[in-house]
């Protein structure tokens, strides 16, 4: 619970202090027009940065559409492998399956270019595990067995907090506008999924660990953006 404690301030702080572009100017003006529809397509790279810290696997997109710059309809999808050390002792545990989030963002210009986005999402999972232990024995040989478990489902809530920001200088030069970066806090909850009496789930795809009711998640992406008309 401290470091989730220690995520959500972080949070905190960097929501207080939008994000600044690389090389980006204080000084930036309003748009001339406002856009009727907008279609964003986004990339977790905090994932992928998690295949070099252990050997789970994680990847994320999403796509939305933004309509008159204030209201987003979204859709998410991801994959995960999750195989953590300290599900069960003297055990392998790996959960494995595929998930999407749909649901909605209102947008809040802090200052031009930059957006706090407030959001919902119903979230649901497909999955497989299998837990791998053995039994020691001072005595006999220890013991080996297997539990695997096919066509998982899961469902959950999340609340949603962005902050974005728009890209228009990269190392000094001028881009199209086109391009954003940003990070997401997820708050889940309410979740609801099949337990078992002996071997609970432990791990569960795009919503993570199962032994606690609110469940804290950071994001960062990169946003392409198409203003359609």
């Amino acid at each position: 619970m401290l470091r989730y404690n220690y995520i959500i301030l972080i949070a905190i702080a960097l929501l207080a202090h939008p994000l600044t572009s690389y090389g980006q100017t204080e000084e930036e003006a309003m748009p001339e027009k406002v856009n009727k529809l907008a279609l964003g397509l986004s990339l977790d790279y905090l994932k992928l940065h998690t295949l070099l810290l252990d050997e789970s696997e994680k990847w994320e997109a999403a796509v939305n559409f933004k309509f008159y710059e204030r209201v987003s309809l979204v859709g998410e999808y991801g994959l995960a492998t999750l195989t953590p050390d300290d599900a069960y002792k003297n055990a392998d545990y790996s959960s494995k399956g595929d998930y999407f989030r749909i649901g909605t963002d209102y947008h809040l210009t802090v200052t031009p270019g930059n957006y706090l986005l407030l959001g919902i999402r119903y979230s649901q999972a497909q999955f497989d595990e299998s837990i791998h232990f053995s039994i020691e024995n001072p005595i006999f040989p220890n013991e080996n067995d297997e539990v695997d478990r096919t066509n998982l489902s899961a469902q959950w809530f999340e609340f949603v907090i962005n902050s974005e920001k728009e890209v228009k200088r990269v190392f000094g030069k001028d881009i199209k506008d086109f391009m954003s970066i940003g990070f997401r806090l997820r708050l889940k909850s309410f979740l609801e999924y099949e337990d078992f009496e002996k071997i609970d789930t432990k791990r569960i795809p795009g919503y993570g660990m199962t032994n606690t009711s609110l469940n804290p998640e950071i994001n960062l992406y990169l946003k392409f953006r198409l203003n359609i008309f």
